[in-house]
């Protein structure tokens, strides 16, 4: 990773199956300053069963997403029509990739299948991602990680258990190449639920490079992840929330990921190195600030300076405050008047 958190503007399925919208947020995602755009190469055959597809369509099962299917608002007959109009085929993707090239911005792609995995890596996308919904598919995580390429696997509804289990399937060598991301699978999770502190337990106990895929409403949260140690940050993108369709709610629109994207640089600058360090501004100003030994009344020549004697006033051009018990005792080697600065030349040697 280079010194600042990669930012991927996850457009998933919020083309909502127009190439054209899909161009658009890829513009917009540049823009606003994102590293990465991302999509989803799937089909309907290879992620559902008809008859899980059925309970969704019927109602039997709810999912909790905020904007739910909108299959009505999309102006379509149901679920099964959705799926197939979502689903990017790899025309369609090399269609974006290219577009994205032109444009500067990496091409990263949620792949669900072996032969998506080949594919994505034969159009040399920056990056792959195991999805959430994968954790548990060893089989496929087993072959993305022998690919020895750059790769994002979101943990959502994993337990620390099952993440062990993906980490022991990657070899030492290949490590560099594979970021975890902290991941919470609602749409939108409640705050207490996020717990970015797993960010500190996945890197202390995996030693691994580690990011956060966010469903939150807003930039708040990434940007925590962020002063965390996240390296990669993953949030959907959208460029209306109110557009029918799966993630746009909880999706950032270009305003938001624009402040993810530039205030991820200020909060990295700001983290430093934990080294304390006085810089040369600061420097500068503590002759301005901090407060000088000062007469607190007129003093003699040749006369005896007591605590009563001192006042501690700023500038801090003078005899600083913190020497004051090498000042008590000794004696001016001139009239002083009061209120004024006391300097180390104006003591008898």
């Amino acid at each position: 990773m280079g010194k600042y958190p990669y930012i991927v503007a996850e457009i998933g399925g919020n083309h909502n199956g127009d190439i054209e919208l899909g161009k658009k947020m890829i513009k917009a995602a540049k823009e606003c300053g994102a590293d990465a755009v991302k999509f989803q190469l799937y089909r309907r055959e290879d992620l559902w069963t008809e008859d899980h597809l059925k309970e969704l369509n019927d109602g039997v099962v709810k999912l909790e997403n905020v904007s739910n299917w909108s299959t009505k608002e999309l102006g379509l007959n149901n679920i099964f029509e959705q799926v197939d109009k979502f689903a990017v085929q790899e025309q369609e993707h090399i269609e974006f990739f290219n577009y994205a090239r032109e444009l500067g911005i990496d091409y990263g792609t949620s792949a669900f299948t072996k032969k998506d995995v080949d594919f994505c890596i034969d159009q040399k996308c920056a990056n792959l991602k195991v999805a959430s919904c994968d954790v548990t598919n060893l089989d496929l995580i087993e072959y993305v990680i022998s690919k020895d390429y750059p790769t994002q696997i979101a943990l959502g509804m994993a337990s620390l258990a099952e993440i062990e289990a993906i980490v022991k399937l990657i070899p030492e060598r290949f490590k560099h190449n594979v970021t975890l991301l902290h991941c919470v699978s609602l749409y939108p999770p409640k705050d207490e639920y996020v717990n970015l502190n797993f960010l500190h337990t996945l890197r202390q106990a995996l030693g691994m490079e580690v990011g956060y895929s966010d469903h939150t409403f807003g930039f708040s949260i990434p940007l925590a992840a962020i002063a965390l140690g996240a390296t990669v940050i993953e949030k959907h993108f959208t460029l209306d929330k109110n557009l029918p369709g799966w993630d746009h709610k909880v999706s950032a629109n270009p305003e938001e990921m624009r402040i993810i994207a530039s205030e991820s640089k200020r909060i990295v600058d700001a983290l430093g190195n934990g080294i304390k360090v006085v810089s040369d501004d600061e420097i500068a100003k503590q002759k301005k600030f901090r407060r000088s030994i000062t007469t607190a009344n007129s003093l003699k020549a040749g006369q005896e300076i007591t605590y009563n004697d001192i006042l501690f006033k700023r500038p801090g051009t003078g005899i600083p405050a913190d020497r004051f018990k090498e000042v008590i005792g000794r004696h001016v080697n001139r009239d002083i008047e009061e209120n004024k600065t006391l300097f180390w030349e104006d003591l008898v040697k």
